[in-house]
């Protein structure tokens, strides 16, 4: 076998291939990344220079003879899933600008770029790898959908760069990257949760049924059109969708079962339809948490993978594969034991890797992003660990 590229390897896995080394995939956050740094990580070592005409995180153009970044995945052998995102804007239209708008203590109040308004402790001296609490949002009832839906035009030339120019990214997406092509979806329940607020979000499918399906109606409206240029023009240059959802917590989702197949199902259809009708047939869902009791209709409306399959929710990627055989999996290696090391990290890699990379369709990965408390030495000793399997 010739040797592939990570992206080759990537997509093999993806579509139950075997590859001539098996990829891995890590999230690696900039505080852990710097912590790193302080303690002994060689900074010259993870900067990297791209030419600007090649560099897709962003734009083709060529203002910017250079970029300079940090990249840490190259350094370690594993993949960054992320690099190389479809320049598709998905935001609202103007944007609101994320700024800091008060300070309360050891505490800031901030605006986000959807226009919701959050507090956090201070990320200058407790770090940004932290949940928020939020204060206000901005959708709140019909009235505050209908002027929000103003900033959702799918037309709005602003969706893509200046220099959209369909040739030329199709010949950088297939002739300059090392690594797979995402489009980057929200579901509707990530949607709609971040305009109005898990608590409001939940209650509205109850509380007001026929706004919630104009909002899910709308929302699969938006999202067709004005992914449309991209995926008609790219199509399976589109290596995989990440389908960001965040629909549970440990105890199960946040909707029921009735609600998903109501709302959400008819209308994910229609995404999925029309991506599978422009070759694009890989669909992964980002959810943290259980997510068993709606794993099934998320396969039914087309959604083919999911990560980051939570250990501490309960997801069990095993026993997952005996249920789904077709199911794409990226993750369940508990980060908390990888932070552990030693024989913790060890029982951790050996109770699942060797299976599921038997039965295919899974790439090894935390389960979330890895923890910035995770010293270097025990991560780099887990990826010696690791890579024991994924080159036999």
């Amino acid at each position: 076998m010739n040797e592939m590229t990570p992206r080759e390897r990537f997509k093999a896995v993806l579509h139950f291939r075997k590859p001539d080394v098996w990829p891995w995939v890590e999230f690696l956050c900039e505080e852990t990344i710097l912590s790193w740094i302080k303690q002994g990580l060689p900074a010259h070592e993870i900067i990297e220079v791209v030419p600007g005409e090649i560099m897709l995180q962003g734009s083709l153009c060529i203002h910017n003879p250079a970029i300079v970044g940090i990249n840490a995945y190259k350094l370690f052998g594993c993949i960054d899933i992320f690099h190389y995102p479809v320049p598709v804007d998905m935001g609202p239209i103007p944007r609101p600008k994320s700024r800091i708008i008060s300070r309360h203590g050891e505490f800031i109040d901030f605006v986000t770029s959807i226009g919701a308004i959050g507090r956090m402790l201070a990320p200058e001296k407790y770090g940004w790898y932290r949940m928020p609490m939020y204060l206000e949002f901005p959708v709140k009832d019909r009235e505050s959908w209908e002027n929000y839906k103003r900033r959702l035009n799918p037309f709005d030339p602003k969706r893509y760069p200046k220099d959209w120019e369909k040739d030329a990214y199709i010949k950088a997406f297939r002739d300059y990257q090392d690594g797979p092509t995402v489009l980057f979806i929200d579901g509707f329940y990530g949607f709609g949760a971040q305009l109005m607020g898990i608590p409001n979000f939940v209650k509205m499918f109850y509380k007001d049924c026929e706004l919630m399906h104009d909002m899910a109606e709308y929302w699969a409206f938006f999202v067709i059109e004005t992914i449309r240029d991209a995926v008609e023009t790219l199509k399976d240059e589109i290596d995989f969708v990440f389908w960001w959802e965040d629909l549970a917590t440990k105890n199960g989702p946040n909707i029921s079962p009735k609600i998903y197949k109501e709302f959400l199902l008819p209308r994910y259809k229609k995404v999925t339809a029309f991506l599978k009708k422009n070759k694009i047939d890989c669909v992964i869902m980002d959810s943290d948490g259980n997510t068993n009791k709606i794993l099934d209709l998320a396969i039914e409306a087309g959604i083919n993978g999911h990560l980051p399959l939570e250990v501490t929710a309960g997801m069990d990627a095993v026993a997952l594969r005996k249920k789904y055989s077709k199911l794409f999996m990226l993750g369940n290696l508990d980060k908390r034991a990888i932070a552990k090391g030693g024989e913790a990290m060890k029982k951790e890699v050996d109770s699942k890797v060797p299976i599921l990379k038997e039965s295919g369709g899974y790439i090894p990965c935390a389960d979330h992003a890895i923890l910035p408390t995770t010293p270097l030495k025990t991560f780099r000793e887990y990826v010696e660990y690791l890579k024991k399997y994924l080159y036999d």
